[in-house]
C-alpha cells in the first residue's frame, strides 16, 4: 500500500489529517447509513495522478476510485477503468488555486484534463435559476477544456436519463462540485440520475422524491464541505 507523508513541518502543521477525519465521521454514522470511507482505496492508489495540482478538485481518475468503492458497497459491478474511452482535453490547465493563493508559482503547475467517457449514451436536462431549463445529449462536455467539462458545471438541478439502463433503477445525488466528476460513472448503472447542488437549488427533496422509490441517495462532497456548518444549513433548507 502506498502512503503519503508530508515531511515539511511548516506544511504539515497547517494540513488536517483527512484520513482521521473520515474515520471520525464513519464512527458517528448510524448503521442505516452506508458510509463509504475512501481512505484505504486512495492510499492504495496514492502513486497515481488523482488530484489536480493547480486546482482544488480531484481529477476524474480520482473520482473513479470513489465510484469503484461506492459501486461495490451497493452490490454493483464497477466498470473497469480501462473500458472507458479516455480523452485528453487540455495539457496546460491552470486551475482555481492560482486565483485562491495569488501565487504566480502555481501558474507553473500545469494540469492535464482527462475525461473517461461514459460507455452508454445519455441525455441531461439542467434547470438553473439564471439560465432556465435546457437539455444536452451528454454529461461530459468535451468542448469545455477544464473541470467544467463534468456536468457542464454547477447547477441547482439536473436529470440524467440513460435509455440503455433499467428505467426503474434510480438514484439521487446531493453534491458539491466534487460530485461533477463522479456522477458520469453512475450512467453505467442507473436509468435515471437526479442531481441536486444545494448551494444553487430550492427543492424540497421530501416533497419531490419522498414517494419515488429511489434505489440510492448519494451524498457526494469533499471533506471540507462535509465538515462545514454552511452545508448542514443547505441540507436543512432542502427538507424544511
Amino acid at each position: 500500500m502506498a502512503t503519503i507523508t508530508i515531511t515539511d513541518p511548516d506544511v504539515s502543521k497547517k494540513v488536517s489529517d483527512q484520513g482521521a477525519i473520515l474515520d471520525k465521521i464513519e464512527a458517528v454514522m448510524p448503521d442505516s447509513v452506508n458510509f463509504v470511507n475512501l481512505k484505504e482505496i486512495f492510499l492504495a492508489h496514492a502513486d497515481e495522478y488523482l488530484f489536480l495540482k493547480s486546482d482544488h478538485h480531484w481529477n476524474q481518475r480520482g473520482a473513479y476510485y470513489a465510484y469503484y468503492a461506492f459501486a461495490q458497497s451497493v452490490g454493483l459491478t464497477p466498470t473497469p477503468l480501462d473500458r472507458f474511452e479516455v480523452k485528453v482535453l487540455n495539457t496546460k490547465y491552470i486551475g482555481s488555486m492560482a486565483y485562491y493563493t495569488g501565487d504566480d508559482r502555481v501558474k507553473s503547475f500545469y494540469d492535464s484534463v482527462e475525461v473517461y467517457m461514459p460507455s452508454k449514451e445519455c441525455t441531461m436536462t439542467i434547470t438553473d435559476s439564471k439560465f432556465g431549463t435546457f437539455s444536452r445529449n451528454y454529461c461530459i462536455n468535451v468542448a469545455n477544456k477544464n473541470y467544467l467539462a463534468f456536468l457542464n458545471g454547477d447547477y441547482g438541478y439536473i436529470v440524467i436519463n440513460v435509455p440503455e439502463n433499467p428505467q426503474d433503477k434510480v438514484c439521487l445525488v446531493i453534491k458539491d462540485s466534487y460530485g461533477n466528476a463522479f456522477v458520469p460513472y453512475l450512467t453505467e448503472h442507473y436509468g435515471t440520475i437526479y442531481v441536486i447542488d444545494p448551494r444553487h437549488a430550492t427543492i424540497d427533496v421530501v416533497e419531490k422524491f419522498g414517494d419515488m422509490g429511489l434505489d440510492d441517495i448519494i451524498f457526494m462532497t469533499n471533506v471540507s464541505s462535509a465538515n462545514n456548518s454552511a452545508w448542514y444549513k443547505y441540507y436543512l433548507k432542502m427538507i424544511s
